[in-house]
């Protein structure tokens, strides 16, 4: 009987089976889970912080501060800092998007005017395609419009829905500051839940899912910071109007794998389209350059190797949290999936003789340090 069991926990539809059945129920604790989410991200961000703090000493080297005060005094910076931006960034940026949104109708008309009249002076001088592929073509583009359009529809109403039961956001940065101040015991709590042979593993596996999110977190914040004020001074330079929108844009763009920086460039080339087609030209090709330097240089050098996501599973990723949770799953959807790379090296092929590889006695032995 223990055989039969040990055989079908490692067989492949057993897996499937658990790994199919632990998504379902955390997609019914979506709204419950958000604001936990939510505080275990601030608590990766603000840690190097707390550290940091942590390393001032007081009275000739003497006395050291406490866990809860460098605690505080890393949300007192962080609150300083989103002060600043406030201050100094999102309030002019306000007066750029109002500004930028009410001259969108004379961008729109500059657009025909300079694209489409001279393309249609002389129909005769360009090539026509037959009747039939005209209608295919047409009815391919329709197509294709109303599918984005239903997507988006689609993505704006799951966000708003989410947003509209986020009333334990309130509860993000208490949660934040007890995981940070007790993440050891919180650690300990969960390992104490498996069995003293399996508790070795589940540390391992613990840590390398904290090691990832804390790798993906903090580099993402580096790099969002990095990619907005590159694009804005870029576009400033380009004489682009409105660079802090586009700076902003660069921001939210970065964490987004593969579709943000395609999706932050669209309405850059379009703005400066508006200007002059030569403007257009050398705004692409700087977002061409720029995040092909991200993706090839600064990614792997901040962010590391620890998040080795294929680009189809990236994709598949971001389809999927859009689908299900909006704006809000297209951010997670990435540090989810790490984490399910995580699981799947470490429990998909596993056996009970590699559950064994980590003794209880070097388990005991990590713990004490």
């Amino acid at each position: 009987m223990i055989k039969d069991f040990s055989t079908l926990r490692n067989s492949t539809a057993f897996k499937v089976a658990v790994a199919a059945f632990i998504s379902f129920i955390f997609y019914l604790l979506g709204n419950f889970l958000l604001p936990i989410l939510l505080a275990v991200g601030l608590a990766f961000l603000l840690h190097p912080v707390t550290k940091l703090f942590g390393k001032i000493t007081l009275g000739r080297g003497t006395i050291h501060l406490s866990r809860v005060v460098t605690i505080l005094m890393a949300f007192v910076a962080f609150g300083v800092i989103v002060f600043c931006a406030v201050t100094f960034i999102i309030l002019p940026l306000f007066g750029q998007i109002n500004a930028l949104v009410g001259k969108i109708p004379d961008y729109t008309t500059k657009m025909d005017a300079a694209t489409f009249d001279w393309l249609l002076e002389d129909p005769a001088n360009y090539p026509r395609l037959p009747h039939n592929i005209e209608s295919l073509f047409d009815y391919i583009t329709s197509w294709l419009m109303g599918f984005v359009a239903a997507v988006l529809r689609n993505l704006l109403k799951s966000t708003l829905d989410i947003i509209a039961n986020l009333v334990g956001l309130i509860v993000v940065p208490f949660l934040a500051f007890y995981f940070l101040k007790d993440w050891r015991d919180l650690r300990a709590m969960l390992i104490n839940f498996f069995s003293y042979e399996a508790q070795p593993r589940v540390a391992h596996i613990i840590d390398e899912i904290g090691i990832t999110l804390s790798c993906y977190i903090q580099g993402l914040a580096r790099l969002s910071l990095i990619a907005g004020f590159c694009i804005a001074v870029g576009t400033t330079i380009l004489g682009i109007h409105y660079p802090l929108v586009f700076g902003l844009l660069a921001i939210l763009a970065e964490m987004v794998p593969v579709v943000g920086p395609l999706i932050g460039a669209v309405p850059a080339v379009f703005i400066a389209y508006s200007q002059s087609p030569q403007s257009a030209f050398y705004v692409a090709l700087f977002y061409l350059v720029f995040y092909q330097f991200d993706a090839n240089v600064l990614m792997p050098r901040i962010i590391g190797r620890k998040i080795d996501l294929h680009p189809v599973i990236l994709i598949l990723s971001l389809l999927i949290g859009a689908k299900l949770y909006g704006i809000l799953g297209m951010l997670f959807a990435v540090p989810v999936a790490a984490v399910y790379r995580v699981l799947y090296k470490e429990l998909w092929h596993s056996t009970d003789e590699a559950l064994e590889e980590a003794t209880p006695a070097q388990f005991d032995e990590s713990r004490k340090k």
